[in-house]
């Protein structure tokens, strides 16, 4: 399980974050990746999940490959059960179909971050017709899953701090798109719920 687990987040890292973005930068020649080095509340969201990305990485190939270091990671005991891996294990792979659906509804509008250099068009078919943020929600139930899967304080922390940090970006994200596009968002935005409810 442990090794299927590093096998699983190596793919998902590189099946709906590098490929969607490397097809994106081909097809329209715009680099998807928008987190700059400025000094703003984007950038620093951005440094934040490339943070607890890394983290999550590492705390993943400990468990693989060097399964006695987890022990130093103080364990959650009585979260330990079968029944709760292979829920965790169900999380990862709904997130996985969520984020890959909700990334071909964006098509060429993928982004990582705020982009304020090119046209922004709002989209709204697919999974964003019942969620303003499926790959968010995605991202979210990927850190629940982990948690279940590997419970111990620093997977908390990951859950936690993910959560913030993505409530966080959510937020930006959807100020820049009131300005933007001002009554189109909010017409969506009375239509479709930040997240499902």
């Amino acid at each position: 399980m442990a090794t299927y687990l590093f096998i699983f987040y190596c793919i998902f890292l590189v099946a709906l974050f590098i490929i969607p973005s490397y097809i994106t930068y081909k097809r329209t020649g715009i680099n998807p990746f928008k987190f700059s080095k400025e000094e703003s509340a984007i950038n620093y969201v951005g440094k934040a999940y490339k943070i607890i990305s890394a983290i999550a990485f590492v705390t993943i190939a400990l468990n693989s490959f060097l399964p006695s270091a987890m022990q130093f990671l103080v364990s959650i005991e009585y979260l330990k059960s079968d029944i709760i891996v292979w829920i965790g294990l169900g999380l990862l792979h709904l997130s996985f179909i969520i984020i890959f659906i909700a990334q071909r509804n964006m098509a060429n509008e993928w982004r990582i971050g705020i982009d304020n250099e090119n046209e922004v068009n709002l989209i709204t078919k697919g999974l964003f017709g019942i969620s303003r943020n499926p790959i968010f929600l995605g991202v979210l139930i990927v850190f629940v899953g982990m948690f279940l899967i590997i419970p111990n304080a620093v997977t908390l922390v990951i859950l936690i701090s993910g959560f913030i940090v993505i409530q966080v970006q959510v937020r930006l994200e959807e100020e820049f798109l009131l300005t933007s596009l001002g009554d189109e968002y909010i017409e969506y935005m009375t239509k479709v719920n930040r997240w499902l409810l």
